[in-house]
Formats: structure tokens, C-alpha cells, sequence
């Protein structure tokens, strides 16, 4: 992809009423919707390029909910996307406390994703060591990557020749993250 994960947003959507479960889903999903809208248009001028690349993982401890979105944004957009972010939280939710949100830059992305996966099943969890922890329930995806990383994305990538899959990069060695995973059977 080539596009470095650099900016974490940590919305609180607090504890949802018994029968409204799925409401911080649909409040991010708003949230998220919006600003896809708002980077399009700045792919559409020129500024940005490609689809949006980020990874949102929920957590809930004490059922107490709250979203950790990873987002690889430009450094030359990232003061606008910051407000953009706060203005589309505002404008799904209302006023909120000033303490609903959080935003701040990805220093060590190896260190904060096993932060973030640390409310992996158990089992999985210490194959690739990760200290599990309750997160509480989600009545969701607990952990919701990009769609630019999804199967019509990949197949599309691939016919536009920009997946390269042949004779010459066959026994390149692979991610350190993909020797793990083939190693520990994860796969």
C-alpha cells in the first residue's frame, strides 16, 4: 500500500442504553461515512490519493464504549482531516464533553497495535504475544479494517496490474508478520 498508518482517533460513546447496542456502530459508521465524503473530494482536487486507508477497533471495558481509528492521512492534510474529524463527530453525536475525543499522532505502530489487539481471543493472543485483556462485549465488529483492503479492492488492484504476482517474486521472503502467522498456524 505504501501508505504509513499515522494518525489514531479515540472517540468515547460512553454506555449505550439496554435495546441500543449497535448505536455507537451506527454513530461511527456516520462518522466515518462523512469524512470518506469529505476525503473524496479532496481525491477528486488532487490532494489526496487513492481510497481512504484506515482500521477501527472497538473496545468496550465495563461496557463502556469507545473506537480506536487508525487512519493513514498526508502530512500536509493532517491539520484539516483533524478538523474535519471533529466537526463530522459533532455533527452525529452534538455536544459532547471535551473528553469524547481524542486525536494524536502514530509514533511506534508495532507498540500501539498490540495495545489495540490485546482484546484478541486468548488462544490467538498468546501465539503471537500478546497479553489478553476483557474488553468487554461488542454487539459488533469488534475490529473493522478498510474497505480499500477488501476482496473487490485486491481483485481490482490485481487487474489493474498493480498487485504483481509472478515468477520473479516468488521466494521473496515475506513479512516478519506472515512468517509469524505461518509459524504459530494461524493462518
Amino acid at each position: 500500500m505504501g501508505r504509513p498508518i499515522n494518525w489514531q482517533v479515540v472517540i468515547d460513546f460512553g454506555w449505550p442504553d439496554q435495546g441500543d447496542e449497535f448505536l455507537p456502530s451506527r454513530q461511527f459508521r456516520d462518522i466515518r461515512r462523512r469524512f470518506c465524503s469529505w476525503w473524496d473530494y479532496k481525491r477528486k482536487q488532487g490532494l489526496v490519493a487513492g481510497s481512504i486507508c484506515d482500521l477501527a477497533i472497538w473496545e468496550a471495558p465495563g461496557g463502556k464504549h469507545h473506537v480506536n481509528w487508525l487512519l493513514s492521512i498526508p502530512e500536509h492534510a493532517l491539520l484539516e482531516a483533524q478538523a474535519v474529524i471533529t466537526k463530522r463527530m459533532l455533527k452525529v453525536m452534538g455536544k459532547q464533553p471535551d473528553d469524547t475525543m481524542h486525536q494524536q499522532a502514530v509514533y511506534n505502530l508495532n507498540g500501539n497495535m498490540l495495545y489495540l489487539l490485546k482484546g484478541t481471543e486468548p488462544d490467538y493472543a498468546r501465539k503471537l504475544d500478546i497479553r489478553p485483556e476483557d474488553q468487554g462485549t461488542i454487539w459488533f465488529r469488534r475490529a473493522v479494517p478498510s474497505m480499500s483492503l477488501g476482496r473487490t479492492a485486491r481483485e481490482r488492484d490485481w487487474a489493474a496490474g498493480r498487485i504483481v504476482n509472478s515468477e520473479r517474486t516468488r521466494g521473496l521472503q515475506l513479512p516478519r508478520e506472515k512468517r509469524v502467522m505461518d509459524a504459530t498456524g494461524l493462518v
